[in-house]
């Protein structure tokens, strides 16, 4: 296989690689697919029920003051989890679409002829045919 074919194989491999990242970036930003690495299940962690009776005592015979307290849900749980899938797999579309970048330069580089030039001479290589 001589190197223009290499060459070609090469940059179509790593075009194909960074358009396929590029799709899956964009599928997963539209909410088309769900990319799940992390995954935090709500029925894991389960949120303690406020107790509303005041006059209620705990082991150390305080009163209760979180009976006291709003129950408040700041962020959902859902919403810290998707937005954590969608960085890493964006981070991880990064690293892929950086190889693919990679594999079409080299791709490229051979391909095109080497040209150096010097002061008044022109010397242009070509790889040679196998």
């Amino acid at each position: 296989m001589d190197s223009k074919t290499t060459g070609y194989v090469f940059l179509s491999t790593g075009v194909f690689i960074m358009v396929f990242s590029t799709v899956l970036v964009i599928l997963a930003f539209t909410n088309i697919i769900h990319p799940t690495y992390f995954s935090v299940s709500p029925k894991s962690t389960p949120f303690p029920t406020p107790n509303t009776d005041l006059n209620s005592l705990n082991s150390t015979g305080q009163p209760n003051l979180s009976a006291l307290l709003p129950s408040l849900n700041i962020i959902p749980p859902g919403v810290l989890d998707n937005a954590l899938n969608l960085s890493a797999h964006f981070l991880l579309m990064t690293f892929i679409g950086g190889f693919g970048h990679k594999l079409a330069m080299i791709g490229v580089n051979l391909i095109r002829p080497i040209v150096i030039k010097t002061g008044d001479k022109i010397y242009e290589t070509t790889p040679p045919q196998t």
